[in-house]
């Protein structure tokens, strides 16, 4: 039972961790560049701002207000950033020292409400987005909504890092 405990919590952790990765680099997307899950807008779309913009043809007033948006939204998930990679951290600490099942859980299930919380955060992010969004322009979010998820893992939301 504990084997399959641990098996499930580094399963857990290994998911989390994908969109982290997926995040880094970009490139993937055919000869002329997009990420996954982002359209394939051309060599000069080079950060996540310049692609999202693109995708969804944002005018001057719509791009500062989904730049603040962005900023905002990573000025509030910058600590909810710092505790979820401390509780990964604890998580392996605990299953590489042979810890109980029971706090082995407990690390896992207050992972859990940090993901959450993040999870929240973009999904706010996104509603204040789409808000702003004429009709024609809600209709191409859904390539936006997937480039959600793991925004504000790193210091910088526009950064290729």
């Amino acid at each position: 039972m504990l084997v399959r405990f641990i098996c499930t919590g580094l399963l857990v952790i290994g998911v989390l961790a994908i969109p982290v990765l997926a995040q880094r680099g970009g490139g993937g997307g055919g000869s002329n560049g997009g990420g996954a899950n982002i359209p394939a807008v051309g060599f000069n779309a080079a950060t996540r701002f310049d692609r999202l913009s693109d995708a969804l043809k944002l005018n001057k007033e719509q791009k500062k207000e989904v730049k603040a948006t962005l900023d905002d939204a990573q000025k509030t998930a910058a600590p909810v950033h710092e505790q979820i990679m401390n509780s990964r951290q604890a998580i392996a600490e605990a299953v590489a020292a042979g810890k109980s099942q029971d706090e082995i859980k407990q690390l896992v299930n207050s992972s859990a409400v940090l993901d959450a919380r993040m999870a929240g955060i973009e999904l706010k992010a996104f509603a204040r987005i789409y808000q702003g969004l004429d009709k024609d322009q809600r209709t191409r979010t859904a390539p936006i909504f997937m480039m959600m998820k793991g925004l504000f893992n790193g210091k910088n939301w526009n950064s290729s890092e």
